[in-house]
């Protein structure tokens, strides 16, 4: 063989092995890794459990925030009737100025839930919290002060105030202005929930407890703007206004966070219900469709945003019932029928596990619920449960609802109770704020110890071993 032929020889040996060299020690083009689509965004719906991104069932247990940023009055004990809004009014008429008020609240939803709140909740051993949201979270701070020009009028003017508000909502939901500022207070919050929630390996759920317009009658979770409820009191069902803000609320939350892994679920409107009177009213023929339609709407708006976040559904009678008025809310009736959960709260209810409602859809007892899971193939998940010092029968709630495979979220983490009243006793949560009655001692806000001890270092960890040992039980 000639030199020059094997000088080629070596030479093209040599090129191929550095090219083999250079292929195996080179990473690849990142580009040419294609993801699976259904795994992107974390936790997925697979027939009637929800799995995570290998396939594994994930339970999701743990606790509401609530009386964080939706303050409800019986969590106070004696003034059950109250709203957060009322709560406002009663500051305003003791002489203090709008600006104050709102730097109080400002406090209180900095020092109510922080890092120190979510790492215990971790270190007990619990994978979720659900975050009751309200809707004014989202709004501007010029925004916000057309709201509070309807809480705090009075008689005709209230009505005007309020009529004038809701031309306001038409004009920020035409202009889209609505939740577009990453300033804004919601967005900073479920910011911060985030961080602290990945820290603990805790799933974070969104929860629009307070909508815009309010879908019920009963005052502590409604936006109550309006003190006659004949009055605007659901304009949810009764103005399209409404409807279409809370749409492009949900819009812009499912822009930001769309690949937040650590968001597993968007709890889209709490607890429709109508109960004029007290008693327990099935949502009307009309509302049931008005909320049917909605849910359509925030489903596709949600999912066109690449974002396949679960999405959990409530029905009517306090997110109950999915069959009213000759009208359901099944995954059939949406567009988009993927990664959807169904909802159902339990309050100190029937345990057995066969125990059916006369209504089969309405899914509070276990029987109702394990056979709506099936007939749809969804996963149910009980998003409020617990306030219950009847332990054993606790126990055996949250037992049987992790042998049947629900998740489920305590409400609530943190209350602030009334101890002059025997019946609102500290020993159904875990946390119970010290000091006066936040609703009845209103010095503490002006003086600011209501601030100090709300924060978790001053609060009181329940002292009963029963309690703990109930919500462990399903471990």
């Amino acid at each position: 063989m000639k030199k020059s032929n094997i000088y080629g020889t070596v030479c093209l040996i040599t090129t191929m092995m550095l090219l083999i060299l250079f292929s195996c020690s080179t990473p690849k083009d990142k580009t040419q890794v294609l993801p699976d689509p259904d795994i992107n965004n974390g936790l997925k719906a697979i027939g009637t459990n929800i799995v995570d991104k290998q396939g594994n069932i994930v339970l999701l247990k743990g606790f509401n925030v609530g009386q964080w940023l939706v303050m409800e009055g019986f969590m106070s004990g004696s003034n059950g009737g109250m709203s957060q809004s009322a709560m406002k009014r009663k500051l305003f008429s003791s002489g203090k100025s709008r600006a104050q008020i709102e730097t109080y609240f400002e406090l209180y939803r900095e020092n109510f839930i922080t890092k120190s709140d979510v790492d215990f909740i971790g270190s007990k051993g619990y994978n979720c919290i659900r975050l009751p949201l309200h809707y004014e979270l989202f709004l501007t701070e010029e925004q916000r002060e057309k709201r509070l020009e309807v809480v705090y009028a009075n008689g005709r003017a209230k009505e005007i105030a309020y009529n004038t508000y809701k031309n306001s909502l038409q004009n920020w939901v035409d202009n889209n202005t609505l939740a577009t500022s990453a300033d804004m207070d919601g967005f900073k919050i479920i910011d911060k929930m985030v961080d602290w929630c990945k820290a603990n390996n805790i799933y974070l759920v969104l929860d629009m407890h307070i909508v815009p317009g309010t879908v019920g009658d009963n005052v502590p979770i409604t936006d109550e703007m309006m003190e006659d409820f004949s009055f605007g009191g659901r304009d949810y069902f009764n103005d399209s206004k409404n409807r279409e803000a809370l749409l492009r609320i949900w819009d812009k939350i499912s822009e930001r966070y769309s690949n937040e892994t650590t968001i597993c679920m968007y709890d889209l409107i709490n607890e429709p219900h109508n109960r004029p009177s007290g008693s327990l009213v099935d949502l009307t023929s009309t509302e049931m469709t008005t909320l049917r339609n909605s849910y359509n709407k925030l489903i596709n708006t949600i999912r066109a945003n690449n974002d396949n976040t679960l999405i959990l559904l409530q029905g009517g009678d306090f997110g109950n019932d999915y069959l009213s008025s000759g009208v359901s809310i099944y995954p059939s009736d949406f567009d988009n029928t993927s990664n959807l959960v169904f909802n159902f709260h339990r309050y100190r209810a029937d345990n057995s596990k066969t125990a059916v409602n006369q209504d089969i859809d309405n899914i509070g007892l276990f029987g109702s619920a394990v056979a709506f899971g099936a007939k749809h193939n969804v996963p149910l998940f009980c998003g409020e449960t617990g306030l219950d010092n009847d332990y054993e029968r606790l126990s055996i709630n949250l037992k049987n609802m992790s042998d049947l495979g629900f998740g489920w979220a305590l409400w609530t983490f943190k209350t602030h109770t009334d101890r002059n009243d025997p019946q609102y006793t500290s020993n159904r949560i875990p946390l119970d704020v010290q000091g006066n009655n936040l609703w009845d001692d209103l010095e503490q806000w002006e003086n600011g110890t209501l601030f100090e001890n709300i924060k978790f270092k001053n609060c009181e960890l329940n002292p009963i071993p029963a309690f703990w040992e109930a919500i462990n039980s399903s471990d």
